[in-house]
């Protein structure tokens, strides 16, 4: 018998369930903790037998991307060996400076919890809103005032974008006119965004259905920011816009799946109005019927959001701010946020908890299937190229580790390709193979 106990401290877990992101929730909440996972709650180890890696996969995407805000920093997870048997053990640190919550479910009685004894205690309405507020009135830091975790930089990429807008700079005080440094000398966090160091995760995720499964994950992060605003406005206009072209009497019309113009001023929005001393990072997420643009730590203390929409409310990183308008990112008319209105109404904002979320529906004529309208006669989608890739061919592996019995149709969808083209990328791949037949087979890495 394991001589732990369940207590406001430690909780004990037979094996992996969907309740992790509320026990986790619950312990940042309160006082931290630790959680195993492999021994039952009258202390019987029994280990996790099958597929430990695949826990552990389990339990990273819970801390990545169930959680809000950002706790990676305050939960970590490892491998131990109890009676010979192998656990998961999970563990949490406190963080009385942030309200933590489930992410699907937001700042709500299903979303936030608080350790209370030996179980988790959903907070009521009244008391979320209290320990939130309580939140707001901490003081933090401004990504100009925040030191960078690393201090070896360069800022090569962001030169290249000064230099081709002809905006001069004195080598050795290039740090101090564009506000690098932080009180002490060193280089901040607005400097870490914008060197060619830069390394965090901002990711495009398709989701099958209204949020259900996820399909496919693409990671952009390695260098200046701006230049993954544009690796990422690239990627979304090449491999995301459909588009669909028929002859209508005679005349050709185009019909994109969305907007480029309001989707641009969108991510752009994303990309300033990010509050980076959270440490989390814009995303867009992909679904059915519309796609959304999400940027966190987006409060409205000051500024409603109408404020917001017409364009007249302070920037949250006013440096950043300056040096995209200095590089013709953006402009002061706030003409951006009314491209977006002027398109798809002010539904399309939306503000949910801390995070500022915008949704742009798809159009329904570039949806349709030639099937469904006569008209069509001809159908393109937009690529980089219609060629097997080796970021094709990376996505079908992860997707087939994760889901043996995935179909190739569901492939298709992650990577934006037809059936056919992945049917002919699993031809060339050798070491990729489907044992069995039908619905009762599944896909085997070699």
């Amino acid at each position: 018998m394991f001589n732990y106990e369940e207590t406001d401290k430690i909780e004990l877990k037979e094996k992996y369930t969907d309740t992790l992101p509320k026990e986790i929730v619950s312990f940042l909440n309160a006082n931290g903790g630790t959680i195993v996972i492999g021994i039952t709650k009258d202390k019987k180890v029994i280990g996790i037998k099958n597929d430990i890696d695949g826990v552990q996969r389990k339990v990273s995407d819970v801390i990545t991307d169930q959680i809000s805000p950002r706790c990676i920093d305050f939960v970590n997870q490892h491998v131990e060996i109890i009676e010979g048997l192998q656990v998961v053990v999970i563990d949490v640190l406190p963080d009385n400076k942030n309200l933590y919550y489930i992410k699907k479910y937001g700042l709500s009685e299903n979303g936030v919890y608080v350790r209370n004894g030996s179980s988790c205690k959903s907070l009521l309405p009244n008391e979320i809103k209290a320990r939130y507020l309580k939140t707001l009135n901490i003081v933090k830091p401004t990504i100009e005032e925040m030191t960078s975790k690393t201090q070896k930089l360069t800022f090569n990429v962001l030169k290249i974008y000064l230099d081709e807008k002809q905006i001069s700079y004195e080598k050795d005080s290039f740090a101090e006119t564009f506000k690098l440094l932080d009180k002490d000398g060193k280089y901040n966090e607005m400097a870490y965004l914008l060197s060619d160091q830069f390394d965090e995760s901002i990711k495009v995720c398709r989701f099958k259905g209204d949020g259900g499964n996820l399909v496919m994950r693409k990671e952009f992060g390695k260098g200046c920011i701006f230049k993954i605003f544009n690796e990422v406005k690239d990627y979304m206009q090449s491999q995301q816009n459909i588009v669909k072209t028929y002859f209508d009497n005679g005349i050709r019309r185009d019909e994109y799946l969305y907007n480029q113009v309001a989707f641009v001023e969108a991510w752009k929005n994303a990309i300033l109005h990010n509050d980076y001393a959270e440490r989390q990072y814009p995303q867009i997420y992909l679904y059915d019927d519309r796609l959304e643009v999400l940027s966190h730590g987006y409060a409205l203390k000051n500024d409603t959001l109408d404020e917001f929409i017409r364009g007249v409310s302070r920037p949250i990183n006013l440096q950043l701010a300056k040096i995209a308008l200095n590089l013709d990112i953006t402009d002061q008319t706030g003409k951006g946020n009314k491209d977006i209105v002027r398109t798809y109404g002010k539904e399309a904002f939306d503000i949910l908890d801390n995070t500022l979320i915008v949704k742009i529906p798809y159009n329904e004529l570039a949806l349709e299937s030639n099937d469904t309208n006569d008209d069509v006669t001809h159908d393109v989608t937009h690529d980089v190229t219609h060629d097997v890739t080796q970021g094709d061919l990376a996505i079908i592996i992860e997707l087939i580790r994760k889901n043996p019995k995935i179909t190739r149709e569901e492939m298709a969808l992650a990577i934006n390709k037809t059936t056919r083209t992945v049917q002919r990328i699993l031809n060339k791949c050798e070491y990729i193979e489907y044992v069995g037949s039908g619905d009762k087979g599944h896909w085997v890495i070699k």
